[in-house]
């Protein structure tokens, strides 16, 4: 899979805000949702691995890929178990920001909300 590719495949997803964990503001997609999708995912998942870097989160190493302004990972191995892809915005200060937010008691949870939901309800636009 080339970026390319990956741009496209990424923009057809169903993404949903994880809001079990609101210090690290995130969106998911998964397998469940779009099980025809399996080969794109296991491909951009090595895709991450073989064009992202290594981040440390907590007490784990990471492969993170950039593209555009999020920052994607998957955790799952080996990469052909992969049924769930994550992201979050790369940007450290705007996620700071949105994590603060989400902790707030402005923020009100929608079920099936994204995250790109989320940022609206900041009214930063």
């Amino acid at each position: 899979m080339t970026l390319e590719q990956a741009e496209t495949f990424l923009s057809s997803l169903r993404w949903q805000y994880a809001k079990t964990y609101p210090t690290c503001p995130h969106e998911y997609t998964c397998l469940t949702w779009q099980p025809e999708i399996k080969k794109q995912m296991v491909d951009f998942a090595h895709l991450i691995q073989d064009a992202g870097y290594t981040e440390r989160f907590g007490k784990r190493d990471y492969r993170v890929l950039v593209i555009g302004n999020m920052k994607y990972w998957t955790m799952d191995f080996p990469l052909e178990n992969t049924d769930l892809i994550n992201r979050t915005y790369a940007d450290e200060q705007f996620r700071a920001k949105v994590a603060s937010y989400v902790q707030s008691t402005a923020f009100v949870h929608k079920k099936g909300m994204s995250l790109e939901d989320v940022v609206i309800g900041m009214d930063i636009y």
